[in-house]
């Protein structure tokens, strides 16, 4: 293991997570979730070719996405290239592609506020009804900040939490968690590395979006529903969260080199907890699905840590069509499509998704493995706060807050700053940011 660090009630717990007019379809009120082609379309479509720009957290997502593009290249007979990108320069080479006139049809998108100005408004399609098919809260990041049409939809929820490596936990003595602390987490963390031998203690996905649950835990929050910077309320608390996470990652009992050495892009250290070489690691269901193909022990999904709160962070990833498609209705009934209910519950089966329609949160999905995880993620959806979801009011701006975090926590690693001094730079950068809305 050594050699690591060398290679460096579910409906209504999600309900708080979070009028067609498709050519030839005249009906204003449709729901589209089963939506079918007509002759015209098909006939139009025939011999066309989209571009969906895409990444993948799993295995299973890309190979599900692959066979689902083959279905629906028999279903219109038009063709869907797949543009497979790291999600690392997702944004980056997204941006250069559309500043270049090369914008793809439709894209899987993490930060779907950033192209708020050249996404194509889908109720023109699927008409003003079209959003109450989904969870209510999961279209807030997907609507237009003047019409509130909604120009992306929402396809899959994300909760996060740990994930612990249960054979070494037993090595340790310690029994699964079903509630505890940071102090515990820790403690237990410690404990588990001791008895295993492992390189480390805790992982956490470099990413300002997981350190924002553990603010959270806390009380501590950046922006509120309202488009207020509330940090300055929480400063105190919030350094006392960033002070836990990087103190891990300064004494070496985290993958250090995996924060700091990979500058400011997000890394995940789901490689080295699959290698067996770290007992608690904190990421999402994003991940579940990579670790139950790869990983050679038991593992569990286990509640989060309760502070002065509990849960986990409202998360997810959405879909989106352009306006700079030259097959703008083709691209427009992909997006549908793959967010209709058949296609979503397929994905959520396979790779782990949390779906975002109502009528499969209201119906369930069942997974054909690690049903017990997913309801630990759904059961901390559920204990969220509703502070937690107050960020998503700047959508435009989230990343940047998120990102501008994570490289501060890099920084008091390497103890350029201290905690006091992040969470300090940390307000006067919300604040810059949330002026520029007023302009």
């Amino acid at each position: 293991m050594k050699n690591i660090r060398k290679k460096i009630a579910i409906s209504s717990a999600l309900a708080l997570v979070a009028s067609l007019v498709v050519t030839g379809l005249p009906s204003a009120h449709a729901d589209t979730s089963t939506l079918k082609p007509t002759a015209a379309q098909l006939a139009a479509w025939k011999g066309k070719t989209i571009t969906y720009y895409f990444y993948h957290d799993s295995q299973a997502e890309l190979d599900t996405t692959n066979a689902m593009i083959t279905d629906f290249q028999n279903l219109t007979g038009a063709t869907v290239k797949l543009d497979d990108v790291p999600y690392t320069t997702l944004d980056q080479q997204l941006q250069a592609r559309i500043a270049a006139g090369n914008t793809p049809d439709v894209a899987r998108l993490n930060n779907p506020g950033l192209y708020q100005n050249v996404a194509l408004d889908l109720e023109t399609y699927f008409g003003r009804t079209y959003k109450s098919e989904f969870l209510k809260g999961s279209t807030l990041q997907v609507q237009d900040p003047k019409t509130s049409h909604l120009i992306g939809l929402p396809y899959d929820l994300s909760v996060n939490g740990p994930i612990i490596n249960v054979d070494l936990f037993k090595k340790a003595g310690i029994a699964i968690p079903t509630s505890w602390n940071w102090a515990t987490l820790i403690a237990d963390a410690k404990k588990a590395q001791a008895a295993g031998g492992t390189d480390y203690a805790f992982a956490m996905d470099k990413s300002g979006h997981r350190f924002s649950t553990v603010m959270s835990q806390f009380g501590a929050f950046m922006v509120d529903k309202n488009q207020k910077n509330v940090l300055p309320t929480s400063q105190h608390r919030a350094a006392k969260a960033l002070k836990l996470i990087t103190d891990l990652y300064a004494a070496d009992l985290a993958p250090r080199d995996l924060w700091v050495g990979t500058g400011t892009k997000y890394s995940s250290p789901v490689n080295v907890f699959i290698a067996g070489a770290v007992p608690v690691f904190f990421s999402g269901n994003f991940n579940l699905a990579t670790i139950n193909a790869s990983a050679k022990f038991n593992f569990a999904v286990v509640p989060n840590p309760k502070e002065l709160n509990g849960g986990g962070w409202p998360g997810g990833k959405f879909l989106m069509a352009f306006k700079a498609s030259k097959n703008a209705d083709l691209a427009a009934y992909f997006t549908n499509w793959l967010a209709q209910p058949a296609q979503m519950e397929r994905m959520d089966k396979a790779a782990f998704w949390l779906p975002t329609r109502n009528d499969l949160v209201a119906k369930g999905i069942t997974y054909s493995s690690r049903q017990t995880d997913m309801n630990t993620y759904l059961a901390d959806a559920a204990a969220t706060p509703a502070a937690a979801y107050g960020i998503q009011s700047v959508p435009t701006l989230a990343g940047n807050i998120y990102n501008n975090i994570r490289d501060l926590m890099t920084l008091v690693m390497t103890k350029k700053i201290t905690a006091d001094q992040a969470i300090a730079q940390q307000i006067t950068y919300i604040d810059t940011q949330l002026a520029t809305l007023k302009k």
